[in-house]
């Protein structure tokens, strides 16, 4: 919680002992690194298919050439 300094007046000392609050940057970490591997991955995964595509279509060609001859 937060202290509002319009709240308190400048004589008091209930902002003392307050401790300074840090963000927690590991679950922001966490979330970085898993998103950069999730597009990795997909980049992977669509690659890895396209060229697949590519081969399949390829194979078909070249077996639509064989059976002609």
């Amino acid at each position: 919680m937060t202290i509002e300094p319009e709240v308190i007046p400048t004589n008091s000392n209930a902002g003392e002992a307050a401790k300074v609050v840090y963000p927690n940057w590991l679950p922001l970490a966490i979330l970085i690194i898993a998103f950069s591997f999730l597009v990795f991955f997909i980049k992977s995964i669509l690659t890895l298919i396209l060229m697949v595509i590519g081969l399949i279509f390829i194979w078909n060609q070249i077996q639509k050439l064989l059976t002609l001859e």
